[in-house]
């Protein structure tokens, strides 16, 4: 298995050995799980992040835990796991004095079932008496919630899978009271009531995908409490990871793809146009069509598409002119097309797009590039399409890469924003006065106190914004709410549209009046608007607010991490002076000439 390792780059090269590149094994998750538990923190390498998670369930959760450690660790995070007592769930959040609260989770699983859900009700109950047995559940789990986010603990929760029972055929479907509409409107009520403060596993669609029968057979639940047959862990870790990696703000944005043989069938180079597989002609090519298809309705829920491939550009772009093209060369925000290695042109892509190549899933029909990229830039997800284009989607969708739990409409719109950067970053290498450029972009900008439809996006920001964040303080939706009710805080989100298209809300700004002085506590910028005069149109405006709240000062701190070292003179930049205690001060009295901005409010 893993030997120890110097550091976090050998631990986790010699974690893929141990997985053998290839997607885990039911054994390979307990094997690796095993070794996790063995591992003291003595052993690790210097510099190797960790996180303390709990694993809590109504039923036996001895197998969930390996799995849960190994996901963690592909990751990148080394866990330090502590499961609770067997369906001590409840009192184990409840109780300050529990082992739980004495171990301190940093985030916690929890695994409930519809054995425990499921109320005894007369079959002809009215839906109103069903929604008020259920209401007693939400508001257990409020409260369960409520305890662990008061603790600054991350909540990853399963939603139940219903009873597979069908007593008398369609007409349970009918009842409000039969166990499986019981169990399925609560995940309905649950998901809504722990909007901003829960991260969910839809363990439903893995079931329906698996078939309930198979999935959760009650042998396992009688013999050992078991909540699944344990053969489908390998199904359920990318489920996990996705999951994990929106509790943590680690959510992939960036869908990289190789051309040939991956978008369409043949060789654009030697097949032309003409020649390339792509339509209804052939099974291929039809499948081929189907998987554009798919990507293009990726694209449309805010996944930024790239291209990387060996190809000559001018060539490679008439492969989209294909009258059963789907997708057209405007789709992709990043063009990358040259006979250079596929990991420099991964670089180069996660430079043009400004975000974190970590952020990156790519996909490419060649095993030796997909393997060049998994020792180059482990941090890149890497799927190997194979040979058979009528398997593209089903192999892809089963990794999980982009789930989300809910959408924004600055989700919706953001691959169209990263076009419109792509289109304004190309007229800017023209231009030969950055004064001009910027002011040619007829940029229109609104700032302005969150709308309760914008909550959500505002709590998405602080929660995965890493580059433009003074402080990376993360605050939760009920965080941002609670700000927005005193009378000492300051909310303000920021909009930005130019002649290109319509960013939407990229920008967000805490602050809190402190005597005299205005501290901003939070602030924090997508990375597709840098550079834009947003900073100071946006401090002009807080100037504004701080001035009629009765302030005199504003107070700018800055907390270096591993990747905010964009913005580690922004106080400077925008005319702050730095103080003896490290943070920095400005005046709101001075003059604010220095704060130049090409961004028109609305």
């Amino acid at each position: 298995m893993l030997d120890r390792p110097t550091t976090p780059a050998a631990f986790l090269t010699a974690l893929r050995q141990g997985f053998g590149g290839k997607a885990p094994t039911l054994p390979t998750i307990f094997q690796v799980g095993d070794h996790i538990e063995e591992t003291t923190a003595e052993m690790l390498p210097d510099g190797m992040p960790t996180q303390r998670v709990a694993g809590l369930g109504a039923l036996t959760i001895d197998y969930l835990r390996r799995a849960v450690a190994c996901g963690i660790l592909r990751e990148g995070v080394f866990p330090v796991v502590y499961q609770a007592p067997f369906g001590a769930y409840v009192q184990e959040v409840l109780d300050p004095g529990s082992a739980l609260h004495a171990f301190k989770p940093e985030l916690v699983v929890v695994a409930t079932h519809w054995r425990d859900m499921v109320t005894d009700l007369p079959i002809g109950c009215p839906a109103a008496e069903v929604e008020s047995a259920l209401e007693a559940k939400v508001a257990l789990f409020r409260g369960l919630w409520g305890r662990l986010a008061a603790a600054g603990v991350k909540i990853v929760q399963h939603l139940m899978v219903p009873p597979p029972h069908r007593y008398r055929g369609v007409a349970e479907r009918a009842a409000a009271a039969s166990p499986a509409n019981q169990i399925r409107r609560l995940n309905e009520r649950l998901i809504e009531a722990g909007s901003g403060l829960v991260t969910w596993i839809d363990m439903e669609a893995l079931a329906t995908k698996i078939g309930a029968s198979r999935f959760s057979p009650a042998k396992f639940y009688h013999s050992a409490k078991l909540e699944h047959d344990q053969r489908w862990l390998p199904d359920y870790l990318p489920a996990f990871q996705a999951a994990w990696r929106a509790a943590n703000a680690r959510a992939k944005k960036v869908l990289v793809l190789d051309l040939d043989n991956t978008l369409w069938g043949g060789v654009i180079g030697d097949d032309g146009v003409g020649g390339i597989k792509l339509g209804a002609a052939s099974p291929a090519g039809e499948a081929f069509e189907d998987w554009q298809r798919y990507i293009k309705g990726l694209r449309e829920r805010g996944v930024i598409l790239a291209v990387c491939s060996k190809n000559d550009p001018a060539i490679a772009a008439t492969g989209f002119a294909h009258p059963n093209a789907v997708l057209r060369r405007e789709d992709f925000a990043a063009f990358e097309c040259s006979w250079s290695d596929k990991a420099g042109g991964l670089r180069r892509i996660a430079q043009t797009l400004n975000v974190g190549i970590d952020s990156f899933v790519f996909c490419d029909d060649n095993p030796a590039e997909c393997e060049l990229v998994r020792q180059e830039l482990p941090e890149v997800a890497v799927v190997h399409m194979g040979t058979d284009p009528a398997s593209f989607i089903d192999l892809f969708d089963a990794g999980h890469w982009f789930d989300m739990q809910a959408y924004t409409s600055e989700d919706l719109g953001r691959a169209q924003a990263y076009t419109a950067r792509a289109a304004a970053l190309a007229e800017q290498a023209e231009a030969t006065d950055i004064g001009a450029y910027l002011a040619g972009l007829e940029m229109k900008g609104r700032l302005y106190r969150p709308e309760e439809t914008d909550i959500a996006r505002v709590a998405q920001l602080e929660l995965k914004t890493n580059q433009f964040n003074v402080t990376t303080r993360r605050y939760s939706e009920a965080q941002i709410r609670s700000f927005m009710d005193r009378n000492d805080a300051v909310v303000l989100a920021f909009r930005l549209a130019d002649r290109f298209g319509d960013h939407g809300l990229t920008s967000t700004l805490v602050a809190f009046r402190e005597d005299d002085a205005m501290r901003i506590d939070s602030w924090l910028m997508s990375c597709r608007i840098f550079s834009r005069s947003a900073e100071p149109f946006m401090l002009k405006g807080l100037i504004d607010i701080a001035a009629g709240m009765g302030a005199n000062r504003l107070v700018g701190e800055y907390q270096a991490t591993a990747k905010n070292d964009v913005v580690a003179d922004l106080y400077p930049r925008l005319g702050f002076s730095e103080r003896e205690d490290g943070l920095y001060e400005r005046t709101i009295g001075d003059a604010a000439e220095d704060l130049v901005t090409y961004i028109v409010g609305e």
